[in-house]
């Protein structure tokens, strides 16, 4: 359980999460419908492409969402060891691709603000894992602000 107050998403803190209450911390989701061009071609989303580099299975290139991890989670692992580096490049795109709405984005802009990735399950906050992604994207941020 982590102690953060969810009520507080855009205040103390944003959560890169789906469900999360700013329209930054949802687009900073995996599952945000944000079509990318990638090492390996088009998706339609970060986490079509993590199941992607996963299972080599062509049909997550159109999901996203959490129709994109129900599907990717069902396949069978081609791939042991995801390339961290290309999903790195991928939401390196991303972020390059939204340069001009992030940049006028005030929470974006408010390096104060940390990033976390969480989500509530029966009243308990919960860490929702990936820190290592929210750490790429805080120094995107710092850097695109820079």
């Amino acid at each position: 359980m982590l102690d953060i107050n969810p009520d507080d998403d855009g205040i103390t803190h944003i959560n890169a999460y789906s469900r999360g209450k700013t329209p930054l911390g949802r687009f900073l989701s995996n599952f945000a419908h944000t079509p990318v061009e990638t090492p390996d071609g088009h998706f339609e989303s970060l986490e079509g492409y993590w199941y992607w580099l996963k299972t080599y299975d062509d049909y997550l290139r159109e999901l996203y969402g959490y129709k994109a991890k129900e599907y990717g989670r069902k396949l069978p692992v081609a791939n042991q060891t995801v390339n961290k580096n290309k999903f790195k490049k991928a939401l390196q795109q991303k972020i390059n691709d939204n340069a001009h709405w992030l940049k006028n984005s005030p929470l974006w802009k408010d390096l104060k603000l940390p990033l976390k990735h969480y989500y509530v399950y029966n009243g308990e906050v919960k860490e929702a894992g990936g820190q290592w992604v929210i750490d790429i994207l805080e120094q995107l941020r710092f850097d695109m602000l820079d």
